[in-house]
C-alpha cells in the first residue's frame, strides 16, 4: 500500500510554507503528500510556567485523526515546543503512532530579533520535517553531522546539517 502524508497546519502558518513542506516531503520520501485540514494548537498543551508547549500532545491530537486510516501525519506549527527535561524541541514524533510535529518558532531569524528571512525559515522548516518524519519512518539519531538525522541541540547544528539523509540513513530507508 503506498504512503500518503498528510500535513496539518496547528494555528495560522502560511500557505506558501505549507505547500513547499508538503511537496517537498513528496519529494524527498517518494511518497503521496497532501495537506490536511487545520487543527487548533491543543489548549491543554501549554505550560504557564515555561510559556511552552508539550510537543506531546500534538502527537496525541495527530493520532486521533490517524485511528480509522493507515496514513502518517505531520504538524507544522508556529509556537514554541518542549519536552520535559530539555529547554525546547524543534519537533518530535511517534513512529508507533506514524505521527511527528515541529515547530516554526525557533527556525525563524526573527524569534532571535533578526530581520524577516523566508529563505531561511523555509530551508529549516524543510530540514526539520525531514528529521521528524526520518523519525516515523523508522530511523534514529545519526552520528554523521552533516546528516538530517543528526540530533540539534542548536540551531547551528540544524543549519549545518541540511535536510538531506546521509547515504547509510538513505540505504536504511531504500532512497
Amino acid at each position: 500500500m503506498p504512503i500518503n502524508v498528510i500535513v496539518h497546519p496547528f494555528g495560522e502558518i502560511e500557505s506558501d510554507l505549507l505547500e513547499a513542506i508538503r511537496a517537498a516531503v513528496g519529494e524527498r520520501f517518494g511518497v503521496s503528500a497532501t495537506l490536511g485540514h487545520k487543527q487548533a494548537v491543543p489548549s491543554r498543551a501549554y505550560s504557564r510556567e515555561r510559556r511552552q508547549y508539550r510537543a506531546t500532545e500534538f502527537l496525541h491530537q495527530l493520532a486521533t485523526l490517524s485511528r480509522d486510516d493507515d496514513h502518517v501525519r505531520l504538524g507544522v506549527t508556529n509556537v514554541d515546543l518542549f519536552v520535559p527535561d530539555l529547554n525546547f524541541v524543534f519537533g518530535e514524533a511517534s513512529a508507533a503512532s506514524r505521527v511527528a510535529v515541529f515547530s516554526t518558532a525557533r527556525l525563524d531569524p526573527r524569534f532571535y530579533g533578526e530581520p524577516e528571512d523566508e529563505v531561511i525559515l523555509l530551508w529549516r522548516a524543510l530540514t526539520e520535517a525531514v528529521h521528524e518524519l526520518g523519525h516515523v519512518f523508522g530511523l534514529g539519531h545519526c552520528q554523521r553531522p552533516h546528516c538530517v538525522m543528526w540530533f540539534s541541540n542548536t540551531l547551528t547544528e540544524t543549519d549545518r546539517k541540511g535536510s538531506e539523509f546521509c547515504p547509510h540513513c538513505a540505504r536504511k530507508l531504500g532512497l
